[in-house]
């Protein structure tokens, strides 16, 4: 069988895309160097901010980036791409469509695995940023599969957007106690899962162990199905 190649479409933000490459080295089931997956990594930070285009269409678009670096990941020989960032599938389709290499979507992987992982699932609450919400990439997708989607109010979506810039993507302690209370609004509200919609909050999961069932972390999600799509076995625990 010929060996897969990963790319992986990243800098949005460089920390997410660094914290998914040791995932995926992580959750393989390998025993020696060979038995890891091929990976080419475009940790292209320099390309424009995904939601501030979004809410504000007067900014930089990062679609002819992306597009490009997509571009130079099929001709470097790429099997499959991945973005790991939940805001930039607002270009999702764009970006498929310039080439031929399948790109695995971050959200739809992450819905299916609710879907497969909390039993009788019914509600799920989505911590992404403003431009993801905006974008109604999440709503979409969890509509599709027949479940209901929640979103923080206005004051603990601003609040979230200041965890997410000014503390994760800042290198600032991180306030965990408000991270806590964002996600038990979710709980109080029926959410059978509170997924992490943003890979920045990927990090704070990681830093701070937080090890629940019903909190899904769209990061992991990613990982696993590029693990099993470039034909190695997930690691078990």
């Amino acid at each position: 069988m010929d060996e897969k190649i990963l790319g992986v479409l990243g800098g949005v933000g460089p920390l997410a895309t660094i914290y998914f490459a040791d995932l995926v080295v992580k959750m393989t089931d390998a025993k020696t160097d060979q038995e890891h997956i091929a990976m080419v990594i475009l940790n292209h930070s320099s390309i424009p901010d995904r939601t501030e285009y979004i809410l504000d269409k007067s900014k930089p678009n990062p679609l002819p980036v992306m597009v490009r670096d997509a571009k130079v990941l099929e001709e470097d020989g790429c099997s499959y791409i991945v973005i790991p960032c939940n805001t930039a599938h607002y270009f999702y389709d764009e970006i498929q469509k310039s080439v031929n290499v399948p790109i695995i979507n971050i959200l739809e992987e992450t819905v299916k695995y609710c879907e497969s992982t909390v039993p009788g699932i019914k509600k799920i609450g989505v911590l992404a940023t403003e431009g993801t919400v905006k974008s109604e990439s999440y709503q979409r997708i969890i509509n599709k599969h027949s479940l209901e989607c929640v979103l923080p109010d206005g004051e603990d979506q601003r609040s979230l957007m200041n965890i997410i810039y000014n503390q994760v993507k800042a290198g600032q302690e991180v306030d965990i106690f408000e991270f806590q209370r964002i996600i038990g609004n979710l709980k109080k509200q029926g959410c059978d899962a509170v997924i992490l919609g943003c890979t920045e909050l990927s990090i704070i999961k990681k830093d701070f162990n937080i090890d629940r069932p019903d909190i899904v972390d769209s990061m992991e999600c990613l990982a696993r199905a590029s693990i099993l799509a470039c034909g190695k076995k997930l690691k078990t625990v």
